[in-house]
């Protein structure tokens, strides 16, 4: 079994790369979790709703208007992720739907990457402890376009492994990410994400 756990560089990236196979522990578990994913039809997504969040910001009627539209494009982005590389990279319908920039050029790549390994995601992308740390506007605009979202996610939930293998058992890990939602012709979206911290506050 050649196995990829879902740590930093894939987190961060999104990609399926040599890289990542340093990280944890690769033991797997003796009953199955998951599928070969061909067999499986692809999940139906719910529509996304605004998740929960802190923020020590003093937010005006504008800027929380701003953080809802950014937030529905980040659980819808979490969504699109567990989609694709459940399916193996080849179910990519609507993946610009809530990505853009690094992130959706990161999710395309991840997605061939599977496909020409024969691998797929075991487990599945969560978050919690949702964070805004920002919203601001450009210098020539009077709307707030962008978004920074902090959050914690359990790295240990999924790993990238041959299609047909189970979900390894892993040591648990949790991380915090940093995504950054903007706006662009009206629509929010998923632009760049990053490694915030190796542990989660």
């Amino acid at each position: 079994m050649h196995l990829v756990r879902a740590c930093t560089a894939i987190v961060v990236a999104i990609a399926v790369s040599a890289a990542s196979t340093a990280c944890g522990d690769n033991s797997p578990v003796s009953v199955p979790t998951s599928t070969l994913p061909a067999q499986q039809p692809s999940p139906t997504e719910a529509a996304p709703t605004v998740p929960e969040y802190t923020t020590d910001l003093d937010l005006n009627d504008e800027e929380k208007k701003a953080v809802d539209g950014a937030l529905l494009a980040f659980e819808g982005y979490i969504g699109t992720m567990n989609r694709v590389f459940s399916s193996g990279g080849t179910d990519l319908k609507g993946a610009d739907e809530y990505a853009t920039g690094s992130s959706l050029e990161a999710l395309n790549k991840s997605a061939k990457d599977l496909k020409d390994n024969q691998q797929y995601m075991a487990g599945e992308y969560n978050y919690y402890k949702v964070q805004i740390r920002s919203v601001e506007s450009d210098p020539a605009g009077a709307e707030p376009n962008s978004v920074v979202i902090l959050f914690c996610s359990n790295d240990s939930d999924r790993a990238v492994v041959d299609v047909g293998e189970p979900l390894p058992s892993q040591s648990p890990q949790s991380l915090t990410l940093k995504h950054t939602a903007k706006k662009k012709d009206g629509a929010w979206k998923i632009a760049n994400q990053e490694l915030w911290s190796k542990t989660c506050a």
